[in-house]
């Protein structure tokens, strides 16, 4: 017999689990992106969206393509209560 503990909530950091469950869990968010036809053609595939484990970037040519994912994102988001922290967001370019 053990004694008493408390479970919180999520999953630890650096567990061999929490990739895939945190996967699981943004899945319908990304399909959504995924779906919208706005982002980069390479080749023959639509690419909009790279996630990995709990970092992702959109992809788009123009601005109003890419504030259109990051809308899409936002409704997504909130619909399984996650945030994301603006905080850690950068805009970028290729010269």
């Amino acid at each position: 017999m053990s004694g008493c503990f408390t479970i919180g909530n999520g999953t630890r950091q650096g567990g061999v689990l929490s990739p895939y469950l945190f996967s699981r869990y943004i899945r319908g968010l990304i399909q959504s992106i995924a779906s919208s036809y706005v982002g980069c053609s390479i080749g023959d595939m639509m690419v909009n969206i790279l996630p990995y484990a709990d970092d992702t970037v959109l992809l788009s040519p123009s601005w109003r393509g890419l504030q259109h994912l990051i809308d899409k994102l936002m409704l997504c988001a909130e619909a399984i209560n996650m945030t994301c922290n603006e905080r850690k967001t950068t805009s970028g370019s290729i010269p």
